[in-house]
């Protein structure tokens, strides 16, 4: 991510600290001030307590133990734990990705309603008034929780695949000795599966071209046996159907370009490749070696459920349930963004 003037912190103005405002400066500090603290309120003002407490602690978030007993509460009312084995103490977010978080859960839900809706991440720092560094910290929260995502998507019944294609940055590209660009190493391949509900997208690798054996990788554990493939005529893709018993319906492609897109009979599989697109370009500054992580992003939010507030739970679910962390400082060391 580039750095934008106050990205280190959304409630500065630039009038902090001064005296003798003008009345409009004045007025514009406290209404800026009061919409800050309307996103930011403090866990004490929240029913995020009640939440918690309603989840019963099944074991030690450290040990896993399940000797343990009630140990008061945290300032923040939320009901404590203490390991009979470790003797160390604990809440339901212990060792967890939100582990002693100092803002509500409804940020965090309220930054994945604009991510859901192909928001830039710098956008989305303005629009609900959290650092550029806090939404790069979260990003890989996220990325975290949906690391394994894809593994279990079987797609079946009528399934399109195709290839598309994502540049690598602009400071990575490879030229030639003449200056023009080496197509074949500035392109990163995507396979992308579809069948009407689920999408599925992997990561192959630079090159323009697919093969048999990274067509065979991307698509094999991920096509139900027996279903019927819709194709264009590339030819790695005939490695899938003796394996899987696949009935391969194949078009060619510079003939189905010229037709409308209702006649287009490759236009399921065109839309996926256009969506997914979108998406990358609007967070196209991303270290292209998380590009995986971002077509795992991209599943989710294309898969069922369709609605948002249904995939919140899901991840919601999936953090309090899981026993993983990530620091503040080990994300920011990375040099993952512009």
């Amino acid at each position: 991510m580039k750095n934008h003037p106050y990205s280190s912190s959304q409630r500065r103005t630039p009038w902090d600290g001064k005296e003798d405002l003008s009345p409009v400066q004045a007025f514009i500090r406290s209404r800026y001030l009061d919409t800050w603290q309307s996103h930011h309120r403090i866990l004490k003002e929240t029913d995020e307590a009640e939440l918690l407490n309603h989840l019963e602690a099944n074991c030690c978030r450290y040990c896993g133990s399940v000797s343990f007993i009630r140990n008061g509460y945290t300032s923040n009312g939320i009901q404590r734990y203490k390991c009979k084995d470790c003797s160390r103490t604990f809440t339901v977010l212990s060792n967890t990705l939100f582990d002693s978080h100092k803002i509500s859960i409804m940020e965090w839900i309220e930054y994945l309603l604009n991510l859901f809706g192909y928001v830039s991440f710098h956008s989305t720092s303005r629009n609900s008034r959290i650092a550029d560094s806090t939404v790069k910290y979260w990003l890989f929260k996220l990325f975290e929780i949906l690391k394994h995502y894809q593994d279990n998507i079987v797609l079946s019944g009528t399934v399109y695949i195709d290839e598309t294609y994502y540049h690598v940055m602009k400071k990575d590209l490879i030229r030639k000795y003449d200056g023009t660009l080496k197509a074949a190493e500035n392109q990163y391949c995507i396979g992308i599966g579809y069948d009407g509900s689920r999408v599925y997208c992997h990561n192959e690798g630079l090159g323009i071209n697919t093969s048999y054996q990274k067509t065979f990788d991307t698509f094999i554990n991920h096509i139900r046996s027996g279903s019927a493939l819709i194709h264009d005529r590339e030819r790695a893709h005939s490695i899938l159907i003796k394996p899987l018993e696949l009935t391969s319906v194949s078009y060619n492609s510079s003939d189905c370009k010229k037709l409308p897109d209702k006649d287009n009979p490759l236009q399921p599989i065109n839309d996926q490749c256009n969506l997914l697109k979108q998406f990358l370009r609007a967070h196209r500054g991303f270290s292209r070696e998380f590009l995986q992580d971002y077509l795992n992003l991209y599943a989710f939010i294309s898969n069922p459920p369709y609605n948002r507030l249904e995939k919140i739970e899901y991840l919601l679910n999936c953090v309090i349930n899981n026993v993983k962390t990530i620091r503040y400082r080990d994300v920011m060391s990375q040099k993952a963004d512009k």
